[in-house]
């Protein structure tokens, strides 16, 4: 076991466990998950507090592998153990941790983990995906199995929005007392807004991209409805827009390659990977529009982080998006591809209340801020500590 003996923050006395292994770059891996950033930022926003009144641990279970960014002051204990079910068990399953390290409360910030003592066990539960928009590919039948029942055995929930809330009542029958909604907030020192010429030239340079364009991050074939953006796309181009479409999608399917293949040959469909946040907030800053035609959300950071930086963002009204997209977004349906792509041509031609939507968005964004998050998320342990 290493450990990374760092200067706590908090008063001596009760002690929280945070599980960080969703900060964790592993070898292979190019960026976070939604999940992994929401961790990040919020123990950097807790860091930031001026005195905590319980003292935070941080643990990971990894070989090969780092947390990047900015460094954290909590202690660190790692595990060099590889990840996976079984060694998973070892870690988590047995009383491991209670021998490590005494702790009043064990915090697991991504939706499941095998514990030993569930009952001093706070859990922070996204969304019900796999139940209300179940993929096989990405083990949701395991889901549906094991996390209903670590939320019915924990202390208490914690989640990012309303929705979500309602979702983990229905679905896991949780009483709802027991779970409590805190949203997330927006970095400002990495989303902010840029001049959109500079934000233009920057990505031109990085990127040589020339035309106006659209943006969409977060993409997927499933519920993330990317095929549904690229037809639309494709209706638009029929009125002869001069936007490109951009897509931050790291493995697109070959069958996407194959059916859109005539717009990603003439660079009017582009595909970026390995998109880091100094790029990715260029990105953002550059776009006419943001588009997240999501079919569902636990939360959706990209419509937070595109508004943060001065774009106006597509969404559709379902799940926490409506929460998140607020009055500042514009909404669509995820089916209704005439829609989209006369949106798309309403932008391409000059949004009559384009500067209106900036405003709104900045002004809607502002609400979200990782210090109020970190402010209830200390409430939250405190009372369950």
């Amino acid at each position: 076991m290493n450990q990374d003996c760092q200067s706590p923050t908090g008063r001596a006395g009760k002690r929280l466990l945070i599980d960080c292994n969703s900060m964790v770059v592993r070898r292979g891996m190019h960026y976070l998950s939604g999940i992994g950033r929401s961790t990040r930022e919020l123990l950097h926003a807790l860091a930031g507090m001026e005195q905590l009144p319980f003292e935070i641990v941080m643990f990971t279970q990894h070989v090969r592998g780092s947390i990047p960014g900015r460094t954290l002051p909590f202690r660190h204990l790692n595990f060099p153990m590889p990840a996976g079910t079984k060694f998973d068990g070892l870690l988590q399953g047995l009383p491991v941790l209670d021998f490590a390290v005494r702790h009043e409360a064990l915090h697991i910030p991504h939706n499941y983990a095998q514990v030993h003592n569930p009952e001093k066990t706070l859990v922070t539960m996204h969304d019900t995906l796999f139940f209300s928009s179940p993929e096989q590919r990405l083990g949701h039948d395991f889901a549906k199995t094991h996390y209903p029942r670590l939320a019915r055995s924990c202390k208490a929930i914690i989640t990012c929005s309303r929705s979500s809330k309602d979702d983990i009542v229905h679905y896991m029958g949780v009483p709802p007392e027991k779970v409590t909604v805190v949203p997330w907030g927006v970095d400002r020192s990495v989303f902010f807004p840029i001049d959109k010429p500079e934000a233009r030239k920057a990505v031109r340079a990085s990127t040589g991209q020339e035309r106006p364009f659209f943006i969409s991050v977060s993409c997927s074939d499933g519920r993330k409805n990317t095929s549904a953006l690229m037809h639309a796309y494709r209706l638009a181009l029929q009125e002869r827009i001069d936007h490109d479409l951009l897509l931050v999608w790291e493995r697109p399917p070959e069958q996407y390659l194959h059916e859109f293949g005539r717009e990603i040959a003439s660079g009017r469909i582009r595909l970026l990977s390995n998109v880091d946040d100094a790029l990715l907030v260029q990105l953002y800053a550059a776009a006419t529009a943001s588009w997240f035609p999501s079919r569902y959300e636990g939360f959706g950071l990209p419509v937070l982080e595109s508004m943060a930086c001065g774009t106006p963002v597509v969404t559709c009204r379902n799940s926490s998006l409506i929460e998140v997209g607020g009055s500042a977004a514009l909404f669509v349906a995820p089916d209704d591809l005439r829609d989209m792509a006369d949106m798309m041509t309403e932008f391409d031609k000059g949004f009559s209340r384009y500067d209106e939507l900036v405003s709104r968005s900045l002004a809607h964004v502002s609400t979200f801020t990782w210090e109020r998050t970190a402010t209830a998320y200390v409430e939250f342990y405190q009372k369950n500590m």
